[in-house]
């Protein structure tokens, strides 16, 4: 088995949306409510669901694209709703 092409841009994706999901588990499993993220991990974020997004369009995956895409959009909305975002 080889290595995709871009393949660190899918790392990056793994591994930092995969810190922000386990964190939400693991807070809530001790019952405790999810805090908002400091800005610089929202900007971790963002910048992982756009290396996801030109990993899709590299890799010519709609589907990832598609997902990435969403996900983006969901978290420019959770922004605006706090009035982060213009």
């Amino acid at each position: 088995m080889t290595l995709p092409d871009h393949w660190w841009l899918l790392a990056l994706v793994v591994v930092f949306q995969g810190l922000y999901f386990v964190r939400i588990i693991v807070l809530r499993t001790l019952g405790k409510g999810v805090q908002p993220l400091a800005r610089s991990a929202q900007a971790v974020l963002a910048v992982s669901g756009l290396a996801g997004l030109i990993y899709g369009f590299v890799q010519r995956d709609p589907l990832f694209f598609l997902g990435q895409g969403c996900l983006l959009v969901l978290y420019y909305r959770m922004q605006r709703e706090r009035n982060d975002l213009g």
